[in-house]
């Protein structure tokens, strides 16, 4: 009898909230219909996995067989496309300009010929910087096609001179690199960048969830109703009003693992236990985020504005589009003091890296220290202001 009556509180105090969310659509659909479009709507964008058909221009001069032979070849590397074949310079540009290309390959007159006196010839690739994701691996790709057709002509031209083929490859690449990709064999930016901005979306909305949870009763003036409700405990009113977020957002989490897991190929290779310690921790954590800010924002307006300023641009910290260690000091320390930052170490690691659960042990500590931390300020500054009425009513 006496657990029932402590968890009375806890339940009352969701009960009202689940009340309240059925009564405004907008805030139901904000935990449950918008994250997951949300969520299908960049995993969507980015299930090609691999950029293929990138458009390039050709500038050809020479206009021989060995030119067109290697405008094919271009136009056959499936990360490329052959757009244009460029009557001259300022067409090629005025492509690049339009972004219809990202690049143009120019062959100099006399190719064929200077190829066929043994003499050296450079082709120029020049590509638009703006876009390094795009022209990356299209400089990967023109490299290899032109790498190429230069070891052919350069093996054809030793077997015309009587050298055995065998022969011919050993002398003409002695050394050779054996590459082995590690963790995403195909390079997929599915893996690489749609699961990790996935969670950087939910951890946007588990703290507005929190935020607007909290903000609205000290918004609406509504602060003795809500703790009546919990027989005035602040601490079943907190949990009890973040509970349903609380579930909202695992569930959807496990929606994830379960599309990207089961549905797209990419199973959990490394530790399950973490995976799954790490995302309820990553949305506790949040959960404790969004407490504090709402607690110590004047307004709810104020702490919507504070939550959209450390949230939205968190996953530009995380490492996952340009290297952490690479970034000035100070953005290093700020994305020190995200949990997301600590949270897509620990995915990086575990799901495709196969990481065991020691090797999370300190990422799993430091959402935990998160979750405790927020959630305690956050606690002790609104049990101030709940009895401060002259701080509520404020939009």
């Amino acid at each position: 009898m006496a657990r029932h009556a402590a968890a009375r509180p806890f339940r009352a105090s969701v009960a009202r909230e689940w009340t309240r969310l059925r009564a405004d659509p907008w805030d139901l659909a904000m935990l449950t219909a918008i994250p997951l479009a949300l969520y299908l709507l960049t995993w969507w964008i980015l299930s090609a996995g691999v950029a293929r058909d990138l458009p390039l221009v050709v500038y050809d001069l020479d206009h021989s067989a060995m030119s067109r032979s290697l405008v094919r070849m271009l136009d056959q590397s499936p990360g490329l496309k052959v757009v244009l074949a460029a009557s001259g310079e300022s067409e090629a540009m005025r492509l690049i300009r339009e972004r219809g290309a990202y690049g143009v390959v120019s062959i100099p007159a006399g190719l064929q010929a200077d190829v066929s006196l043994g003499r050296a010839v450079k082709l120029q690739w020049a590509y638009n910087a703006q876009f390094p994701s795009y022209t990356g691996s299209m400089t990967r790709d023109v490299r290899t096609v032109v790498a190429t057709l230069s070891a052919g002509i350069e093996l054809q031209g030793r077997a015309k001179r009587g050298m055995a083929l065998q022969q011919a490859r050993a002398q003409f690449e002695p050394i050779r690199t054996r590459t082995a990709t590690l963790f995403n064999d195909s390079g997929s930016y599915e893996m690489a960048l749609a699961l990790p901005v996935v969670f950087s979306l939910l951890h946007i909305f588990v703290t507005l969830g929190a935020v607007t949870a909290v903000g609205r009763e000290l918004r609406a003036g509504s602060v003795p109703a809500w703790l009546a409700a919990a027989d005035g405990k602040l601490a079943p009113a907190i949990l009890g009003k973040l509970a349903i977020a609380f579930a909202a957002f695992v569930l959807q989490a496990m929606l994830v693992a379960i599309l990207f897991g089961a549905v797209r190929g990419w199973p959990v290779m490394g530790s399950a236990v973490a995976i799954i310690a790490g995302t309820l921790l990553l949305i506790t954590a949040y959960l404790a985020m969004g407490l504090f800010f709402v607690a110590f924002a004047p307004s709810l307006r104020t702490a919507l504005s504070v939550c959209a300023f450390v949230t939205a641009p968190a996953f530009a910290f995380t490492g996952q589009g340009f290297p952490s260690m690479s970034m000035p000091f100070a953005a290093r320390l700020w994305a020190e003091a995200l949990p997301l930052s600590h949270f897509t170490h620990l995915l990086n690691n575990t799901w495709l890296a196969g990481a065991p659960l020691r090797y999370s042990m300190g990422q799993l500590g430091v959402l935990l220290l998160f979750t405790l931390g927020f959630g305690a300020l956050g606690y002790l500054r609104l049990a101030r202001r709940v009895q401060q009425p002259e701080s509520w009513g404020q939009t």
